[in-house]
């Protein structure tokens, strides 16, 4: 990411501070929720290609305090992960904000696909996407550009 110290942003009351300060303000990150790593780090060059912070959490550590106190403009998870799975980041989530966007990330089975939007009906959730591996990466594009928008990332746009 470039950090450009000299530059200067007008904030909404027209006062300047530093360029940097406006690349990742509170709600423009997004909180991965994962024990495997392996693609972590395409989710991280995607992030970092659009300007949006990320914060990788285990699935052992207790998400609620997490999302109150990082405030992300979306979540993305495993359904079959460790120690919170989809269902229970959802379940999470829905406590907190049901307009949280959500990613889960399936294998494409057709009952887990039928769980996920039976729990998003349950719970109430607004935004909930599951991204099998088949999808490729435009429905990962599609989703956080969608997010961004939600929370005012102007700057993020669709092509």
């Amino acid at each position: 990411m470039v950090h450009i110290a000299t530059s200067a942003l007008l904030a909404p009351d027209r006062t300047a501070r530093p360029f940097s300060e406006g690349i990742n303000p509170t709600g423009h990150s997004v909180l991965i929720v994962r024990d495997d790593g392996k693609s972590n780090h395409l989710l991280d060059v995607l992030c970092d290609f659009f300007g949006i912070g990320v914060e990788h959490v285990s699935s052992e550590e207790f998400l609620g305090p997490l999302l109150r106190e990082s405030r992300p403009m979306a979540v993305i998870a495993d359904v079959e992960g460790g120690g919170q799975d989809g269902f229970h980041v959802m379940m999470t989530v829905a406590a907190h904000d049901p307009a949280l966007p959500v990613l889960l990330l399936t294998s494409g089975d057709p009952a887990l696909l039928g769980a996920v939007d039976a729990v998003r009906e349950i719970w109430g959730l607004s935004h909930v996407t599951a991204m099998t591996d088949a999808d490729g990466m435009g429905v990962m594009v599609d989703f956080l550009c969608q997010a961004a928008r939600d929370t005012g990332m102007t700057r993020m746009m669709r092509i």
